[in-house]
C-alpha cells in the first residue's frame, strides 16, 4: 500500500481527529505547565496523553481494522473526546478560577498562587457539573437516550460514590473547614503530637485530600490527610501572640552549688555573645531568667527569648545551647545534672531569696 492510497483511506473527519490529537499530545506538558501551577502536574499530564493516544488508537483502528463499518467505534471515539475535551475545559475554568480567588504568596523568594476556601469549593462545584454533564453526554452518545437508561447508570455512579465516600468525603471537607479557618496556611509552621512525637514543619500544600507538611527536623515531606491533620492539637507558631514575636525557653538544670546571681551573670554573658555572633532573637527585648522548678537534684532554670524567624526555630535553639554551653565550661557552672549522692550541699549556699519571679535585668 503507497502513501496516496494510505492518505485515501483517513476520511477528513480522520485526518482533522488525527491532527488535532497529535498537536494536543506533544502539548500536553506545556499546556499543563501554564494551567496547573504545579499542583498535580505529572497526573495531568498522563491524563492528557492517555486520552490523547486512545482516540488516536481508536481512529486508526476504525479506519483499518474496521473500516469505517463499525458504529460501536465511532461511538467511542467520540465518548474519548467528550472525555478529553470536559477534563481540558475543566483545567482551563480552574485555572481563572484560581487567578481571581486564589491567594498569591511567596516560598522560598518564588511568587505562587495558592488556593482558597472561595477557589477550592468553586473548582469543585465547576468540576462536579462538568463532570455530570460529559456524563449525560457520554450515556447518550453510547445508547442509552430513554430516561430510564441514563437514570440507572447516573444511580449506578452515585451508589458507587456513597459507597466509597468514607474514604475521600471527610478529607475534601475537612480541606474545606482548614482553608476557610485559616487553621494552617501555606508557609506557616506548626507544631503538633503525632504517633507519640513532636512534629515541627511548615506547611507547603493543602490538597484536596492530604496537606503536604515539610519535616524542619528531618528536612523531608509528611504527607497528612486533611480530617487526621485536623484532630491534631495544632500549635500555629507563625500565628503571634504579639507584635514582640514567637516566644521560645530553653531549659537548664544546673546544681544547687551555684547562686542565682552566678547563673543569671553566665546565661547574661552568653546572651551577650549571641547577639554578637548570631542575629536570630529579637535584642531589644532582654532574655527573660527564671526559676522553672527545684528539684532534689538540681535547680531548673528558664530562659525565654523572642524570635521572629520561625522556619529556624529548631536550628536557632541548638545554636544558643552551644553559647550557653560554652560560657558555661568558662564560667565553671556544669549543665549536668547531678546525682543525689554527690550531691552534697551546704545550707549556706542555698539562697534564702530564690523565688520563682523573672529576674530583673
Amino acid at each position: 500500500m503507497n502513501l496516496p492510497s494510505l492518505y485515501s483511506s483517513f476520511s477528513q473527519i480522520d485526518i482533522f481527529t488525527l491532527s488535532i490529537s497529535l498537536i494536543l499530545l506533544f502539548a500536553a506538558a506545556p499546556i499543563c505547565r501554564w494551567l496547573s501551577h504545579e499542583n498535580g502536574l505529572n497526573t495531568r499530564i498522563s491524563v492528557m496523553r492517555v486520552l490523547n493516544s486512545l482516540i488516536i488508537l481508536a481512529v486508526v483502528a476504525n479506519v483499518f481494522i474496521f473500516k469505517h463499518e463499525s458504529e460501536y467505534v465511532s461511538k467511542i471515539i467520540n465518548t474519548l473526546i467528550v472525555l478529553y475535551f470536559s477534563v481540558f475545559i475543566t483545567q482551563i475554568i480552574n485555572f481563572f478560577v484560581l487567578l481571581r480567588f486564589g491567594k498569591v504568596s511567596t516560598y522560598n523568594n518564588n511568587k505562587r498562587i495558592s488556593d482558597t476556601y472561595s477557589s477550592r469549593g468553586l473548582s469543585l462545584i465547576i468540576s462536579v457539573v462538568i463532570t455530570l454533564i460529559s456524563l449525560v453526554i457520554c450515556l447518550r452518545m453510547m445508547g442509552l437516550n430513554s430516561l430510564l437508561e441514563a437514570g440507572g447508570a447516573l444511580g449506578l455512579t452515585g451508589l458507587a460514590l456513597a459507597m466509597t465516600q468514607a474514604a475521600w468525603a471527610p478529607d475534601i471537607i475537612a480541606g474545606l473547614i482548614i482553608l476557610h479557618s485559616r487553621l494552617c496556611e501555606e508557609g506557616d509552621v506548626i507544631q503538633f503530637n503525632m504517633d507519640g512525637e513532636r512534629f515541627t514543619g511548615s506547611v507547603f500544600r493543602t490538597k484536596l485530600f492530604h496537606t503536604e507538611l515539610l519535616d524542619l527536623a528531618n528536612n523531608h515531606r509528611l504527607m497528612v490527610r486533611n480530617n487526621k491533620l485536623r484532630d491534631y492539637g495544632i500549635q500555629n507558631l507563625s500565628r503571634f501572640a504579639s507584635a514582640r514575636g514567637l516566644r521560645e525557653c530553653l531549659f537548664f538544670n544546673i546544681g544547687y552549688e551555684h547562686s542565682q546571681e552566678d547563673v543569671t551573670a553566665m546565661i547574661l554573658r552568653g546572651f551577650e555573645t549571641i547577639d554578637k555572633m548570631d542575629n536570630s532573637r529579637q535584642e531589644q527585648y532582654e532574655p527573660e531568667i527564671m526559676v522553672h522548678d527545684t528539684g532534689d537534684y538540681a535547680v531548673t532554670w528558664a530562659i525565654y527569648y523572642y524570635i521572629k524567624d520561625v522556619k529556624r526555630v529548631l536550628a536557632i535553639k541548638q545554636i544558643f545551647r552551644s553559647y550557653i554551653l560554652k560560657e558555661s565550661m568558662l564560667s565553671n557552672i556544669s549543665l549536668a545534672t547531678p546525682d543525689l549522692v554527690s550531691n552534697d550541699v551546704l545550707l549556706s549556699h542555698i539562697p534564702t531569696h530564690l523565688d520563682n519571679k523573672t529576674v530583673q535585668l
